[in-house]
């Protein structure tokens, strides 16, 4: 996002003599963000910016919650971000970027959609921006997303959960580096999914995984004030910290919907890329991530309650497989789990 010219804008829109409330929230946010030259001014920008743009308020008049912050009272209200959104789509970056025609036999290309029931977070690493905790978004468009690299994660937690090892979690070694390392080495299967990083390659026998996976994109944003309270049980706040998150509800009240990208490259000729191996792969995977996922959710401080989500369709699109000339297509609460018991048990 060029903060310079939508600063430029906002002064152009300002001298047509059109209303400060009228100007888009990201052309505000980069206005405020340009015009702060000290740290102590934060406090107020971040509040008229909420009130103007992230707030639903009660009855109470704009001039007036801007003259008093502390009169306004309302609920946090999804910001969209349409216009960067149709821009990913016209530069095609949600089309599945696979062929599964020209993919080795027993390939196989993933779509998982879902509805997000509470504020997804995510962590952006932009080094000044008017809120301590962005949520990541495109650097060249402006649009939230889960990142593929967090996708990967997510899954191959479900999947150390859905199919753990013989030894405790704590017992596989010091740290979450040993421990990964140990249970890949030990589960062939989370080996060949999600592979092994090793800087020792010739000893670990480091490989890159089977699976591949695309960032999941979002349309809204919302902003978020957790207050933490006092350990001593006097239930006094702290210090307000100020969150954007990925918004479950578009501004008209609609339910978020997006979906996750994956595929399953499955090397011709290499050990275990038979029929019944990739098979029983795709299916535990699938099993994993309908289990885990809609009881922890995406994201960050998912044990809080946040990024929860509702399966909605499953398709899958396969090469090889007699029973899969066709698209499998599933849909409904249960459309993650029911994929993977028809991929595991085959023609029905």
């Amino acid at each position: 996002m060029n903060f310079e010219l939508l600063a430029e804008e906002r002064v152009a829109i300002e001298s047509a003599g059109i209303a400060a409330a009228q100007w888009s929230w990201q052309a505000h946010a980069a206005h405020l963000r340009r015009g702060i030259v000290r740290p102590e001014d934060l406090t107020g920008r971040r509040s008229e910016f909420l009130i103007r743009h992230a707030m639903e308020l009660d009855g109470v008049e704009l001039k007036e919650a801007l003259g008093d912050p502390k009169k306004a009272r309302g609920g946090a209200r999804p910001l969209s971000c349409a216009t960067a959104t149709r821009e990913i789509d016209r530069a095609g970056l949600r089309a599945a970027p696979v062929d599964i025609a020209v993919l080795p036999a027993f390939s196989a290309a993933l779509t998982l959609r879902f509805r997000l029931l509470t504020p997804l977070l995510t962590r952006d690493d932009d080094s000044f921006y008017l809120f301590d905790n962005p949520v990541r978004k495109d650097h060249v468009f402006g649009v939230p997303f889960l990142a593929a690299a967090s996708v990967k994660g997510l899954a191959a937690d479900a999947f150390q959960r859905g199919f753990p090892h013989d030894l405790g979690w704590t017992e596989l070694g010091h740290d979450e580096q040993a421990r990964t390392m140990r249970y890949r080495q030990d589960k062939v299967a989370a080996k060949r999914l999600f592979g092994v990083a090793s800087d020792d390659a010739e000893k670990l026998g480091s490989a890159a995984g089977r699976l591949h996976f695309s960032p999941v994109w979002f349309s809204h944003v919302q902003y978020l004030v957790m207050n933490p309270t006092k350990t001593d049980g006097s239930g006094i706040g702290t210090q307000p910290i100020q969150f954007e998150a990925v918004a479950p509800v578009t501004e008209k009240g609609k339910p978020v919907q997006a979906e996750i990208s994956l595929f399953y490259f499955n090397p011709a000729g290499a050990n275990d890329s038979d029929e019944p191996t990739a098979r029983a792969d795709l299916a535990c995977l699938l099993g994993a991530l309908a289990a885990w996922w809609p009881a922890l959710g995406l994201g960050a401080k998912r044990l809080a309650g946040y990024g929860a989500i509702v399966p909605l369709s499953a398709v899958c699109r396969a090469t090889g497989y007699a029973d899969m000339q066709q698209p499998l297509e599933f849909s409904g609460g249960t459309s993650w789990r029911q994929l993977a018991e028809r991929i595991a048990k085959g023609r029905a």
